[in-house]
């Protein structure tokens, strides 16, 4: 079986890249690094997109498409620190980010923090709630928290950091020309208008909208005003008569509430965000914490290149289909009962994923077919054995190239059949195959191995060519 030939097409990089001010061909440029970064990336050349990105990022600082990029690069580096921060500034912009949030979620979880990535694998769920991806992870997450009991990290206070402004000058003068009739109310309230906004002086949002003045400023607050503005009245009494005067309408002012931080508020946060980071790293170190990473394919790939002759049939896979025995039959009412035994290869180690079990479901799927042969019908039933010498079949599973796009190999009637668990097409790393596209491989392979070839219907099993999901790639 080969897959359609392809590469995850992921559009990340919109045409405002860099702000508006920017010149097109600033535009144009970036978006042509971010194509040539993204191509180093596919290839696994992850230092090289790095530096482009980086380049990016020093155009537009806080360009969501790079950040995102960036982030899983350094991730697939196993360099989560830095990894998390470029994820938790698109949050910042975007908290309902999918790839965001679970590479929050991954990056926590190789920290050993699980519980906190257990928190964004569920808001990625909340966004996305059929994500093979995000699913397989929190599985994993939750197994593991199950498993090992540890003490979280505490997360530093001042998370709410108390914003301190200072008052311009030009605002004291302005009080101090109104005191004396210099300027209009209209002009006085703009500098009113200016505090408000900076949340010098705090309103409640219903009081904040005011369609019209009452009547003209009270004479009282123009002394209050002159006061103030040389000093001899406190912030605090000035800005309450200030309250007072807008909540029963004598200044007519209009704020737009807005939830957008500012970007004293985000850099604050990403401040308390890496010293966390700091204090998880710290807590390695000090407690015998055990890690277990929740993406287990690039553990896998290892330990399957070290015994690489345990699970690649090599040599049986040269020999051909007659040097296995046929398997045997019988006529029941007219109806070819053809029974076929199955030699099952273990998995490689560190596979968290069953894909042995679902060998049961391909079985059925033939079984429950109703096929001909010799011009009669034919049923198949399988039985598996551990002995290799009396088998029709032997499975094998193989990450292995066995040829550009193939996905699966098998000799036609009996022999030997291989089933892909992953390959390298997702973003440049070794990534497995979720459980339902090994099935289906595996499926399409057995076909073969009972005598059947390739069909044109697109929605046939048999049909040659099929594009496979990844259980843990994020950008799948």
């Amino acid at each position: 079986m080969k897959s359609v030939s392809y590469f995850l097409v992921i559009v990340l990089l919109s045409s405002s890249i860099v702000s508006g001010t920017a010149s097109a061909q600033i535009e144009k440029d970036a978006e042509l690094m971010f194509n040539q970064a993204n191509e180093h990336f596919f290839n696994g050349e992850y230092k090289e997109a790095i530096t482009i990105y980086d380049e990016i990022l020093e155009i537009a600082p806080n360009n969501i498409s790079t950040l995102k990029m960036k982030g899983i690069v350094q991730s697939n580096l196993e360099d989560h620190s830095r990894s998390l921060k470029q994820f938790f500034k698109v949050l910042q912009h975007r908290p309902n980010d999918v790839i965001s949030l679970t590479g929050m979620g991954v990056g926590f979880g190789n920290l050993g923090e699980y519980q906190e990535s257990a928190i964004y694998f569920e808001k990625a769920l909340k966004e996305k709630p059929n994500s093979v991806v995000v699913n397989n992870y929190k599985e994993f997450v939750e197994k593991v928290i199950s498993k090992y009991p540890y003490t979280p990290t505490e997360k530093p206070n001042g998370s709410e950091k108390k914003q301190i402004h200072v008052i311009p000058d030009w605002v004291r003068n302005t009080a101090n020309w109104w005191s004396l009739t210099q300027i209009t109310d209209q002009d006085f309230s703009k500098s009113l208008e200016y505090l408000i906004q900076n949340k010098i002086i705090q309103i409640p949002k219903s009081e904040s909208n005011v369609s019209e003045s009452e009547s003209e400023l009270p004479s009282w607050l123009k002394k209050n005003a002159g006061w103030w503005s040389q000093g001899l009245l406190p912030d605090e009494e000035f800005f309450k008569s200030i309250q007072w005067l807008i909540s029963n309408g004598f200044i007519n002012i209009t704020i737009q509430h807005t939830t957008q931080k500012s970007q004293e508020q985000l850099d604050h946060e990403f401040y308390l965000f890496e010293k966390y980071l700091r204090d998880i790293s710290n807590n390695i170190l000090k407690e015998k914490r055990y890690i277990e990473f929740p993406n287990p394919s690039r553990d896998v790939i290892k330990k399957f290149l070290r015994d690489y002759v345990k699970w690649n049939f090599e040599e049986e896979v040269k020999r051909v289909s007659d040097k296995f025995p046929d398997p045997i039959y019988e006529i029941i009412d007219e109806t070819y009962i053809i029974h076929y035994k199955v030699f099952i290869n273990e998995q490689p180690t560190g596979l968290s994923l069953d894909h042995v079990s679902i060998l049961s479901n391909s079985f059925e799927f033939w079984e429950e077919q109703e096929l001909n042969t010799n011009n009669q019908k034919a049923k198949m039933i399988f039985e598996i054995t551990n002995k290799k010498y009396e088998a029709n079949v032997w499975v094998t599973w193989v990450v292995r190239n066995i040829g550009e796009g193939v996905l699966g190999h098998a000799h036609l009637g009996k022999g030997v059949v291989e089933v892909t668990l992953g390959d390298y097409n997702c973003d440049g790393s070794f990534q497995l195959y979720d459980v339902k596209s090994v099935e289906a491989i595996m499926t399409h392979e057995l076909g073969h191995s009972i005598g059947l070839k390739h069909v044109e219907e697109q929605n046939n099993i048999m049909y040659p060519s099929f594009s496979p999901s990844y259980a843990y790639c994020i950008l799948s």
